[in-house]
Order: structure tokens, then C-alpha cells, then sequence
């Protein structure tokens, strides 16, 4: 199976991640609303076509694998990102948009750091424990 646009795809999470993380207080987030507001789009993007190609082609590949440690591992995966996501789309259906981020500001960083903390937990975990089971 080969997984490097998944793993490209996850590198691409991580600097849209950092991007709108450069952006540290309420006058910063306000100031920069606009390219904060792109660089949401941006990464909602990203996700919604990297759960589709996981969901198509990774996962149902993975939960029918022959080593039973790739199958079970691949499984708790699929259940937990349907949570992740969950989370991720109310949060940029809550900040989507400049106006949204300014009105909001102190909320939206508070917000911002638990929501991007539990992707890239997600993402690290899917790095370190399941795809190196499929390399």
C-alpha cells in the first residue's frame, strides 16, 4: 500500500497547524482574522479529501488485512477520527470566516489550541503506530 500522499497530506495539517498557531494573542488573531479564515479553509479542505482517501482506500484495505494486529489497530483508528472530525467541523463551522474570528477572538485561540492539540495527537499516533504496521 503506499501511503505518501496520506503522509503528505498529514505534513500539510501540520504547517497550516503552525501557520494559524504564529498568530498568539487577541490583537494578533484579530488583526490577522482574514488569512487565519484561509488558512481554516484551507486545512478543513485537506482534511475532508484526507478522510475520504482513508475512509476509500486506506481503511477498508486495512481492517481486511491478514496480520490481526494491522486489522485491530486500523479499526480503533476508523472509530476515533469519526469523533475527531466531529469536533474539528463544529469548530470551523464556529470560526469560519474573518468576522467570526474577530468577534471571538479569545475564545477562538482557546478553542484553536485544543482542537489543533487533538489533531495532531491523532496524526502523530496514525505517524508512529499505524502506518509504520503498512510500510
Amino acid at each position: 500500500m503506499d501511503i505518501k500522499n496520506i503522509l503528505r497530506q498529514h505534513d500539510e495539517v501540520f504547517g497550516l497547524i503552525k501557520q494559524v498557531r504564529t498568530y498568539q494573542n487577541q490583537e494578533q488573531v484579530k488583526e490577522h482574522a482574514f488569512e487565519i479564515s484561509k488558512a481554516l479553509a484551507q486545512l478543513a479542505g485537506i482534511l475532508k479529501v484526507h478522510l475520504s482517501s482513508e475512509d476509500k482506500f486506506v481503511y477498508p484495505v486495512l481492517v481486511k488485512h491478514q496480520d490481526a494486529v494491522i486489522r485491530t489497530t486500523a479499526e480503533a483508528f476508523a472509530q476515533e477520527m469519526g469523533e475527531l472530525f466531529k469536533v474539528f467541523d463544529a469548530y470551523k463551522r464556529k470560526y469560519m470566516g474573518a468576522s467570526k474570528i474577530t468577534e471571538n477572538a479569545a475564545a477562538f485561540i482557546d478553542e484553536t489550541k485544543t482542537v489543533f492539540l487533538a489533531l495532531e495527537t491523532r496524526i502523530n499516533k496514525e505517524n508512529m503506530s499505524l502506518y509504520p504496521l503498512v510500510k
